[in-house]
């Protein structure tokens, strides 16, 4: 009976957070931008993601209000109207940016090059990419789950198996390089479902396994329904998170853009400095536990430069898209990437960016922006 219970338990938050997402990415985003149009205020509309911890340096921004902050301070006469679209996928994200509703995202790897997709497709809407938010070193933050008491309790246990996890997500390509590390590619059957889906497939032991991304392999082992089988550091490819806009509007709207990102830098300097105090704003924002918003605290490093690994890391993300058909432009990411805006946010912080040196090299400790 208790288990039953755990199980109900566990399914009931998962429906919670999904209705707080649908409510703060349609409902409330309507009625902010009517509000908006009535009051004279220049509405700026960012998305961001709730279910992807690693998209949470969003959450401290938008808590803190660092983005008015900035704004007041380039532009003391002017009004702005904030609104925050929370969705529980990057590709609902994407569609709303196309469709000129959206200027500002938080998206994972996958998405953001999607984005850069569709911004050479689509005769209406150009992407450009500004920053990164969370990064997982070697693959932290992503874990493939099997439920609790299952009989897979190594990764080679998974042949003649089926595994779950969103198609296209960086968690499915942590799962085929595990796989491959394992010589187990064409030994597992691969099944596209959503997190929420794979979650729940996993609490009712009805999947072998699902390869998601945090902050779910923790919600679930800590509701001891499910273990974690395999961390994606074992694959030892980072996990990346990137802030996209829409390329028009921020050259258009340049001060705007550079307000965004000052305010991105002192949301990562907060999560670097006092990883309690991100874990308490991140369990209010997001409604997970605060012993799990915690550990993404302390496990996310929050860092908005832009690496040369962590270019070679996306070029490697494109090969992977193409290799699935999910990719069919050919991206370059000198065209895509632009962090003039991030160093002129930096520079007029007064703050020594990297050397050029240094962003040929491993990210450095202890020191983000």
């Amino acid at each position: 009976m208790f288990v039953k219970r755990k199980f109900l338990l566990f399914s009931l938050f998962l429906l919670t957070v999904s209705l707080v997402q649908g409510c703060s990415g349609q409902v409330n985003t309507k009625a902010d931008s009517a509000d908006a149009s009535s009051n004279g205020k220049e509405t700026i509309t960012i998305g961001y993601q709730t279910p992807t911890a690693q998209t949470w340096g969003a959450l401290i921004v938008k808590n803190q209000r660092l983005f008015e902050k900035y704004l007041k301070e380039q532009h003391p006469d002017k009004d702005f109207n904030i609104v925050w679209f929370d969705a529980n996928a990057g590709s609902i994200l994407n569609n709303n940016m196309v469709g000129g509703k959206i200027q500002i995202s938080f998206l994972g790897d996958m998405p953001s090059l999607l984005n850069a997709e569709a911004g050479l497709k689509q005769s209406n809407y150009n992407s450009v990419f500004l920053a990164f938010d969370g990064k997982g070193y070697e693959g932290i933050n992503q874990s493939i789950v099997v439920p609790k008491g299952s009989k897979i309790t190594s990764i080679e246990d998974l042949k003649g198996e089926t595994v779950s996890t969103p198609i296209g997500s960086s968690s499915h390509r942590m799962l085929l390089d595990a796989l491959e590390q394992h010589n187990l590619v064409n030994e597992v059957e691969i099944v596209d479902q959503s997190v929420t889906v794979g979650m729940q497939s996993v609490e009712q032991n009805k999947i072998s396994a699902h390869s998601t991304w945090e902050p779910y392999p923790s919600l679930i082992e800590s509701n001891n329904v499910g273990d974690i089988l395999l961390s994606g550091e074992e694959t030892k490819i980072d996990y990346l998170a990137a802030v996209v806009a829409n390329a028009d509007w921020a050259k258009e709207n340049r001060s705007y853009v550079i307000a965004f990102l000052q305010a991105l830098n002192e949301a990562h300097q907060l999560a670097l400095n006092d990883p309690k105090k991100a874990a308490q704003i991140f369990q209010k924002e997001s409604k997970f536990p605060y012993e799990i918003t915690l550990k993404m605290a302390e496990n996310i490093r929050f860092d908005s430069t832009v690496y040369q690994k962590d270019i070679d890391t996306l070029n490697s993300s494109i090969d992977f898209l193409t290799s699935i058909g999910r990719l069919n432009e050919a991206i370059k990411l000198k065209n895509f990437i632009d962090d003039s805006y991030l160093r002129e946010a930096i520079k007029q912080q007064e703050t020594p960016y990297l050397t050029d040196e240094e962003l040929q090299g491993e990210w450095i400790k202890e020191r983000v922006y």
